[in-house]
This record gives structure tokens, C-alpha cells and sequence, in this order.
């Protein structure tokens, strides 16, 4: 008996790091989002803020003085124009939610408002809320594990394919594919970046920075099953050239 399945469309996009979001990349996803592809399914995968200010150990140093609302109002404001069917917490949005515990009153009060101001817009949009919860977090769809990310390294999309299975996250700012060395033959997607390169001076000493690429992942998923692919942005190429 032949069976018959229902496909829908997804789209990933991840780590655009609120003030440090490159103009072009967002219009590109955005294009691609609303007029091109038109999915069922938007995923934003996490770092949709950077919260460099409350960057654990930042007190003292120029990150403390990095400005709250313009970066909090960026990511926002992407998240308003994507809307995104589901949303991901990353590592950075969790700072919020640590520092909400602080002794300083002044820091719990202002990483208390900017949750709220992340959960108002999400509620707007109906789009559900996924907390980061490091290497527990993720969302089964279509077969694969959408998830923000927790490894780092020259190997990280294939690591995350063998901790996981089939799986698709953001995080490492590298846009590629890679597999894991497993029996079940599982496939890891990263979506890259949408930073402007060169933006964050906090990343701007490590080689591994030079890796970094901007993409998103989109296809077809159905109940247990998903055919995916990657764009990614070469570096050398000012504008976006889009899958159509």
C-alpha cells in the first residue's frame, strides 16, 4: 500500500545577534522568507539578541558599556518581520534568564524586563517559545532535532550529528553539513550567521572567526521524514543570491 505523505516547507535561520545583524542578510532571509519560498515552518534558532553587556565576567570592560535597548530592539524587531512559527532561546538570550537571579537589583530588574519584552513579542507573533536548556533543548520535526547548539570546534556540526542523530542548529556562526560517524548514518546542518563580519570585537581575536559564513537552511518535512538543503552566503559576494 503506497503511503501517502503531506509535506510542508521549513525554513532556519539563527545568530543574528540583534545590533550586529548585517542589513543585507536579514533582507535576504526576509525576501526569501515572505516572498520566494513562503514555509509552513520558520524556525529562528536562537542569538536573536547578543547581550553583550550582560556578559558574565564582562564588569569593568568595554562589553559592560555595550548598549542594552538598541540591541534588544534589533533582535526584536527581526523576530517582528520574520515571524517565526517557533522560537529558540540561544546561549546568549540565556544570560537573561541567570541574570535574573543577580544579587544586583539593578541588573535582575533589567534582564527581567528584557524577557518580558522577549515573551510579549512571541506571544504576539503565536510563535512558541523554546527556553535554552543547553544540551537537553530541542524540537523534533520531520525526523531531525532543531535545536540552538551547545559544541564548539572545528568538528561541531558532526559532533552535534552524532550526539543527536539527524539534526539542524545555529550557534557556531559556520554554515555547513556534515555526518556522523554512527550505523543510523544522521546528518548535522548548521545555519551560519547573520552578522556583519567584523562586527563583534569580542570574537574579532580568534582564528576560528574567520570560518564564519552566513546561511539558513530551508526544504520539505514531513511527519518522520525531511529532504533539506543549505544556503550559504560566500563571503566575497556583497549581495545575497537566493534560492528560487
Amino acid at each position: 500500500m503506497n503511503v501517502v505523505r503531506k509535506w510542508k516547507r521549513i525554513m532556519a535561520v539563527g545568530c543574528s545577534h540583534g545590533l550586529h545583524a548585517d542589513p543585507k542578510a536579514l533582507a535576504a532571509v526576509l525576501k526569501f522568507r515572505h516572498t520566494i519560498y513562503k514555509p509552513d515552518h520558520v524556525l529562528m534558532l536562537g542569538d536573536f539578541c547578543d547581550t553583550s553587556a550582560f556578559r558574565s565576567g564582562a564588569k569593568g570592560t568595554a562589553d559592560e558599556s555595550e548598549p542594552v535597548q538598541p540591541d534588544v530592539d534589533g533582535g526584536l524587531d527581526f523576530l517582528e518581520k520574520l515571524r517565526p512559527t517557533l522560537t529558540f532561546a540561544g546561549n546568549h538570550e540565556a544570560r537573561l534568564w541567570r541574570l535574573a537571579k543577580s544579587p544586583n537589583a539593578i541588573v535582575a530588574h533589567c534582564a527581567t524586563t528584557v524577557i518580558g519584552e522577549i515573551h510579549d513579542t512571541c506571544k504576539s507573533l503565536k510563535s512558541e517559545f523554546v527556553e535554552y536548556n543547553g544540551i537537553y533543548q530541542g524540537r523534533m520535526i520531520g525526523g531531525f532535532r532543531w535545536m540552538h547548539g551547545v559544541m564548539y570546534g572545528e568538528n561541531a556540526i558532526r559532533d552535534h550529528a552524532e550526539c543527536y542523530g539527524n539534526v539542524v542548529h545555529a550557534h557556531t556562526h559556520r554554515a555547513g553539513v556534515a555526518k556522523g560517524r554512527r550505523e543510523d548514518n544522521p546528518t548535522g546542518y548548521c545555519v551560519g550567521t547573520l552578522t556583519r563580519r567584523g562586527a563583534m570585537e569580542y570574537a574579532s581575536c580568534r582564528k576560528s572567526t574567520l570560518s564564519w559564513s552566513g546561511g539558513f537552511v530551508w526544504g520539505e518535512v514531513t511527519d518522520n521524514a525531511a529532504v533539506l538543503w543549505l544556503h550559504e552566503q560566500p563571503s566575497n559576494l556583497a549581495e545575497w543570491r537566493l534560492p528560487s
